[in-house]
C-alpha cells in the first residue's frame, strides 16, 4: 500500500497553521474548563506599569470615575484649607487683642491717670505772689491792671500835667506833694503811712479821690483840660 502523497507546503505555512490550531485549543479549554469561573470577591486590580500613563487606560480600568469628579475633589480641598487658614488668622488676631488690653491696664495700673496729678496740683499750696515794688514802674503797673486802655491814658495825661510821675514832687506855693499833688500831701495818710516815700500808696489814694469826686480818670482828665486843676 502506497503512502498519500502530502501537499508541498511552506514552514511559514506550517508554523502560521499551527498557531492556529493553538489558538483553537486553548479557547476550546477555557470554554468548558471550570477552573476558570469567576472566584468570589472584587477582581483583581491591574499592575499599572509606568507604560501605562494614559487617562483613558485609567478611566477604563475604574481607577478614576471622571475628570469633573477630580476637579471638584481639588477644589473641595482648597475650600477647606482656605477655611482653616482664615480661622487660624482669626484666632491670631483675637490672641494679639487681648495682649494688648492687658498689656493696656498693666500700664494704667503702674502709672496713675493724669487728671489724678492734675487734681494734686490744683490741690497743691499755691505760691504767693511776688510783692509789689514801690516804684514808679510799679504805680503805673498796678495802673494798667486795674484800669482800661483808655482810662489808663487819662490817668496818664492827667498824673504827666501834675508831677511828671515824680513821687517827691512839691509844689513851692501851694505844698501839694506826689503823683497826684495832694493839698495838703498828708492827706495820702488814708492810704498808708509811707505815703512821703512810697509811689503805690500815692497812686492808690489818687485812684480812690478820682473814683470819689470824678467817676473816672478820663472825667477827672476833661475836668482838668478846662480848668487847670482837678
Amino acid at each position: 500500500m502506497s503512502r498519500p502523497k502530502l501537499p508541498n507546503v511552506s514552514w511559514r505555512t506550517c508554523r502560521a497553521a499551527s498557531a492556529a490550531v493553538i489558538a483553537v485549543l486553548l479557547t476550546t479549554a477555557c470554554l468548558v474548563n471550570p477552573a476558570d469561573a469567576k472566584p468570589d470577591g472584587p477582581p483583581p486590580q491591574p499592575v499599572l506599569t509606568p507604560s501605562m500613563t494614559n487617562l483613558d487606560f485609567l478611566l477604563g480600568s475604574g481607577h478614576l470615575k471622571s475628570v469633573s469628579a477630580l476637579r471638584q475633589q481639588a477644589a473641595a480641598q482648597a475650600a477647606a484649607h482656605r477655611q482653616d487658614q482664615a480661622a487660624a488668622a482669626a484666632k491670631r488676631q483675637a490672641e494679639a487683642l487681648k495682649r494688648q488690653a492687658q498689656a493696656e491696664a498693666a500700664a494704667k495700673r503702674v502709672s496713675p491717670p493724669q487728671h489724678t496729678e492734675q487734681r494734686a496740683s490744683r490741690s497743691a499750696p499755691r505760691a504767693a505772689l511776688p510783692a509789689q515794688t514801690p516804684t514808679v514802674a510799679g504805680a503805673k503797673n498796678l495802673a494798667r491792671t486795674r484800669l482800661s486802655t483808655t482810662q489808663y491814658n487819662c490817668l496818664d495825661n492827667l498824673v504827666r500835667r501834675e508831677s511828671g510821675w515824680n513821687h517827691r514832687a512839691t509844689n513851692p506855693s501851694s505844698g501839694a506833694y506826689g503823683l497826684m499833688q495832694a493839698l495838703p500831701g498828708s492827706k495820702m495818710a488814708s492810704a498808708g503811712s509811707d505815703w512821703r516815700t512810697n509811689p503805690l500808696t500815692q497812686l492808690k489814694w489818687g485812684l480812690s479821690y478820682i473814683k470819689s469826686r470824678y467817676g473816672t480818670p478820663c472825667g477827672a482828665w476833661n475836668f482838668w483840660t478846662q480848668n487847670g486843676w482837678y
